[in-house]
């Protein structure tokens, strides 16, 4: 099964860490490793085997997220779920290859973060906060994985959590901390339609914080721009 290979792979890197001291997350890595196919003979030094490696888990990524473009816009529910199952294919591999550059470059956080992403967008939940907690360990202020992390505490349902990680970002990261808010958004809308064992509450009170931190936020925003205006 499909699911039981995700977490194979992701065991294989909690198994690998400690044996080798386990873009922004968006992008590629410089260097000749970030195009074209090389075997394992000719990607060269451990940096540049982490650096192809890294790259190719992002284009996989990019190609995973075409599919859930793809599955949205679908014209019969099939075609959706196939989209979608393609999409899962493409976040295992890129899963796959993330591992892969880290078993090269143990410190590569930004490739920590990407198998967190991967990870999450699999459902492994639990892997992925592994995961953003190691890119985190090696990049206390890496404000991407805070974000991804605070979506992964979405999905297991730990507001207070996702609530801290909005409060980080918000210091650190006004776009990144935006990015997070429309997330739990879409929590609370997910929950209001499927509790899943959330009592609604509960729902109810992080959606009154949510209103409360989003004016917050725009008058924070308003008098940032009216000062600057000032300072002209």
């Amino acid at each position: 099964m499909r699911v039981g290979r995700d977490i194979l792979i992701f065991t294989f890197a909690l198994i690998l860490a400690p044996a080798i001291g386990l873009a922004n997350g968006g992008g590629s890595m410089s260097g000749n490793s970030s195009t074209g196919s090389m075997t394992g003979s000719q990607r060269g030094t451990p940096e540049d085997a982490a650096k192809y490696a890294y790259n190719s888990g992002v284009r996989s990524i990019k190609k995973a997220q075409d599919c859930e473009a793809d599955s949205a816009k679908a014209s019969t529910p099939e075609k959706s779920a196939k989209a979608l199952d393609k999409a899962h294919q493409y976040y295992s591999k890129a899963l796959e290859e993330f591992i892969d550059a880290v078993s090269q470059q143990p410190k590569m956080y930004q490739a920590w973060n990407y198998i967190g992403f991967a990870n999450r967008h699999l459902g492994n939940y639990d892997a992925a906060l592994s995961a953003y907690a190691k890119a985190l360990e090696l990049n206390p202020n890496y404000p991407d994985a805070i974000e991804y992390r605070g979506e992964a505490y979405l999905g297991l349902n730990k507001i207070d959590d996702a609530k801290g990680a909005y409060m980080t970002l918000f210091a650190q990261s006004r776009p990144l901390a935006d990015q997070l808010m429309t997330a739990m958004r879409r929590w609370t809308d997910s929950r209001r339609a499927d509790a899943q064992g959330v009592p609604s509450e509960a729902v109810d009170a992080f959606s009154k914080w949510i209103d409360e931190r989003s004016g917050i936020a725009a008058q924070t925003a308003s008098l940032a721009v009216g000062a600057q205006t000032a300072w002209k």
